[in-house]
């Protein structure tokens, strides 16, 4: 496996025989003695996340994962199901590798899985999603005191609180990695 003393967010790291997801990295100079590297990393076994510290310019062991093109199907208890579109095998993934995003997934959505020697390691996720508002309470004149915002449910079933304007059959963007709404769709 190579190595790198250049980590990137993004980045898929090996670390005693662990794979690890790189979610952020920061640099902190402290003067004559040189820089730190602080990486906040998601196992990707457990999804813990964890913070490590490293000096700057230390190797670390990266790989380069292979992606693959899979439907996702449906999911159950603690596991979700794609489908490999090239050979029709289905795949299961516990909802732990994929964290909060198993909320913004369609049936039927055509996703990225990032695998490694025949391990699923994530699902690359995209940072915007366009879902369907399929309920929504009417707003009522004047019931702006506190904020502006309602509880609407998405076609995926995960609830979001959303402007008063917005409509049951309006399609809204969600930020994935906050999980918030950011924009009416056109």
């Amino acid at each position: 496996m190579p190595l790198t003393n250049q980590p990137v967010k993004g980045m898929y790291i090996v670390e005693d025989g662990k794979f690890f997801y790189l979610i952020d990295r920061q640099l902190k100079t402290q003067g004559r003695q040189g820089g730190l590297i602080i990486m906040k990393m998601r196992n990707l076994e457990s999804g813990m996340v964890l913070s490590r510290t490293i000096k700057a310019g230390a190797k670390v062991e990266y790989i380069e994962p292979e992606t693959k093109d899979m439907q996702y199907l449906y999911s159950d208890g603690n596991s979700a199901y794609f489908m490999d579109s090239d050979t029709y095998e289905t795949v299961s993934i516990q909802k732990d590798i994929l964290g909060n995003y198993i909320n913004f997934l369609k049936e039927g959505e055509k996703v990225l899985i990032m695998m490694y020697e025949g391990k699923v390691l994530s699902v690359k996720e995209n940072p915007t999603v366009i879902l369907k508002v399929v309920e929504a309470t009417d707003t009522v004149k004047g019931n702006t005191a506190n904020s502006a915002t309602k509880e609407v449910t998405l076609e995926t079933g995960y609830k979001i609180h959303v402007p008063m304007f917005i409509r049951q059959g309006d399609s809204i963007k969600i930020n994935t990695e906050l999980g918030t709404y950011s924009g009416k769709a056109n």
